[in-house]
């Protein structure tokens, strides 16, 4: 895992398949090159966001154990497009609980609507109920 700067993890959040992503002040780390994590302190928690070069998708859970290893510790808030429901599968099989839906507004002034799952702090071991 590497940080890398804003510019480069926008960057990559787009080619990666969030089209419409705008820096929120996230800092930005990749794994292996084809995985890379957008982390947004907020009061009390951190929103998590992913994006993920599709032809190595296999390698999610591995890339998500990584990320878990550096901030598992803190309350996680994931963040998911709602077209993107096999996302909240995996955040499941990471330790994200139950799924709800909200609008939010974004960085940009838009509100919309995306999946929420939330983690609380503690080691990674295996699917949520």
């Amino acid at each position: 895992m590497k940080l890398v700067d804003s510019e480069t993890g926008s960057q990559l959040m787009r080619r990666w398949g969030v089209d419409d992503w705008v820096d929120p002040g996230a800092e930005y780390a990749v794994w292996d090159e084809c995985c890379v994590f957008a982390l947004v302190q907020q009061a009390g928690f951190v929103d998590i966001h992913m994006a993920m070069d599709k032809s190595r998708h296999r390698e999610c859970r591995r890339a998500g154990a990584e990320i878990l290893k550096l901030v598992g510790h803190h309350r996680l808030r994931a963040v998911i497009l709602p077209d993107r429901v096999r996302v909240c599968n995996y955040a499941r099989r990471m330790g994200f609980g139950r799924r709800t839906t909200e609008t939010l507004r974004t960085v940009n002034g838009r509100e919309s609507a995306f999946f929420i799952m939330w983690r609380e702090p503690g080691e990674y071991d295996g699917r949520s109920d």
